[in-house]
């Protein structure tokens, strides 16, 4: 994930995983996770999941999607796929000043400004790692994945929108 500037031990970088404090404050199961590391992680709630060296873009979903995809240049893309399949619900930075946080908004049913920075799992230590270079928002597709998000115990602030915004605000 770009963003973190921790110094993994060995060389290298770590991969950051989604603390299993989310997915108890959520309060949900999904039925796919296609961005889930090659290594499982038995506290993410999904009955299916995709890693590599599977390819979870290229692969079809189905059900109610859990995704924190890979952070960078890819991220729009994996954000594309989730608001086309339109039931799921995505963990990412909250960068609102980026062109690729408005675009996803625009077919977003909800979003939940977390309140507090997120610190992730480092996959050399398995332990939470520093405070990240800027907040995060859950972002929902889907009344399921709206009303999940507006119902859970993750503290933040929820903008939800049950319908659509003309194209001349955007």
């Amino acid at each position: 994930m770009s963003g973190f500037t921790h110094e993994p031990p060995g060389g290298g970088k770590p991969d950051w995983y989604t603390p299993p404090w989310v997915f108890e404050q959520l309060d949900c199961g999904f039925t796919l996770d296609p961005c889930h590391p090659a290594k499982r992680l038995f506290w993410v709630p999904a009955a299916r999941i995709i890693s590599l060296p599977d390819d979870g873009l290229a692969l079809p979903w189905e059900g109610k999607v859990w995704l924190n995809p890979p952070y960078g240049r890819e991220t729009p893309l994996w954000l594309d796929k989730l608001a086309r399949h339109g039931e799921g619900i995505a963990l990412v930075f909250a960068r609102t000043d980026t062109q690729w946080f408005h675009d996803v908004m625009r077919n977003a049913s909800a979003v939940l400004f977390m309140k507090d920075r997120v610190r992730f799992i480092d996959s050399y230590t398995m332990k939470e790692g520093g405070s990240p270079g800027c907040g995060s928002a859950l972002i929902g597709y889907g009344k399921w994945a709206a009303d999940i998000l507006t119902d859970c115990k993750v503290k933040g602030t929820i903008v939800r929108r049950d319908h659509a915004i003309p194209s001349w605000l955007m």
